[in-house]
């Protein structure tokens, strides 16, 4: 797709970084998971592909989901969960630079009563977990990512590609925003199933990260 330089895919790119780089992505966002599924086969990010991004230039940003989709897969407990899940396999595993972001997932329509009663709370355990090594970004509605933003639970902003969802038209317009995903119907790029996205113009920085040479493998 002319103009997009940020794709996000929940499968492995590492054989196909010579295209992507050809066709002009500079930036790939990949997921952070308890593990991969039977419909998603590579969706959690490895080391490999981590060094092989790095390797080739390519700037990485990190979501963390599993599902949460409903109001049931959000509370505080549920947020110390995910936070030291992802630590873990951002620290342990792939050598994320500290200080880079690592965003957690609002992948439905949550009203505020959803927000206050259990997305909020899942922040918080999120940013118990994470405050000393990483920087929490939010991917949601516009009526999610700011209000966490506000809380201080939040540093990055991603809407979702669903305008229509509470508050994303008026944060579209207004500017407030890190990332947005772009809604193009079964959009592919380099035979993998992607989203496009875009960066807010008036921000530098999105939370992205690329892996030490000495981690990744080689001088670059």
């Amino acid at each position: 797709m002319d103009n997009f330089v940020i794709i996000d895919t929940a499968q492995d790119t590492s054989g196909q970084l010579d295209c992507l780089k050809k066709v002009g992505i500079q930036t790939v966002i990949r997921y952070y998971d308890h593990g991969n599924s039977p419909i998603h086969p590579s969706k959690r990010l490895e080391l490999g592909e981590a060094q092989a991004l790095s390797k080739n230039g390519f700037q990485i940003v990190v979501v963390y989901q599993t599902v949460q989709n409903k109001k049931s897969d959000f509370s505080r407990n549920k947020g110390l969960e995910a936070g030291q899940t992802a630590l873990l396999w951002a620290k342990e595993t792939i050598g994320q630079p500290s200080g880079s972001a690592i965003y957690f997932a609002v992948d439905y329509d949550a009203p505020p009563i959803d927000l206050e009663n259990n997305v909020i709370p899942y922040f918080e355990g999120v940013q118990q977990v994470l405050q000393q090594e990483y920087t929490v970004g939010a991917y949601g509605s516009g009526l999610v990512t700011n209000t966490l933003k506000e809380r201080g639970l939040c540093s990055y902003r991603w809407l979702s590609e669903s305008s229509s969802y509470y508050g994303t038209r008026k944060a579209q317009e207004s500017g407030n925003y890190e990332l947005q995903q772009i809604y193009v119907p079964n959009a592919r790029l380099c035979t993998l199933d992607v989203d496009f996205d875009s960066q807010n113009p008036a921000v530098t920085d999105i939370g992205a990260f690329t892996l030490k040479s000495e981690i990744a493998g080689g001088t670059f």
